[in-house]
């Protein structure tokens, strides 16, 4: 099954800023600047990986067909270069050990619940979905 590699550093910097995310008042007019703060902060793992265009060039030698480089970036992941192992350029999450039906998104957010860059991708893709329903 997959695993999640802990790092202390990482864990650090998500403890930090999820305790950021509490200290803000969350009335209507500031939530959506504090959803984006994360994105603006320099306190990404590794802000060099923030476009998605940048994470998807490190998976040059990926070496599973299975699981598309593209829905790993799009998940915040880029390849470490060894074996499967991805890490998150928000919060630093490690993964590896993909299997056949894993979805990239899924896993992020299960192996890491707190990332603010999969909590704003779920809550993207949630609003989305309820604005396409409702053009129907």
């Amino acid at each position: 099954s997959l695993h999640s590699i802990a790092l202390s550093p990482s864990l650090e910097q998500v403890g930090y800023i999820s305790g950021s995310f509490s200290s803000f008042p969350q009335d209507p007019v500031t939530t959506r600047a504090v959803e984006d703060l994360p994105f603006l902060s320099p306190k990404l793992h590794n802000p060099s990986m923030r476009t998605e265009d940048a994470r998807l060039r490190t998976f040059h030698s990926w070496p599973l067909t299975f699981l598309s480089p593209t829905d790993l970036a799009k998940a915040g992941l880029y390849y470490l270069g060894t074996a499967d192992k991805v890490a998150c350029f928000t919060c630093g999450g490690q993964l590896c050990n993909w299997e056949p039906k894993d979805n990239a998104v899924s896993e992020h957010r299960r192996h890491y619940p707190n990332c603010p860059f999969v909590e704003n991708l779920i809550r993207d893709q949630q609003s989305f979905n309820v604005s396409n329903v409702s053009m129907q």
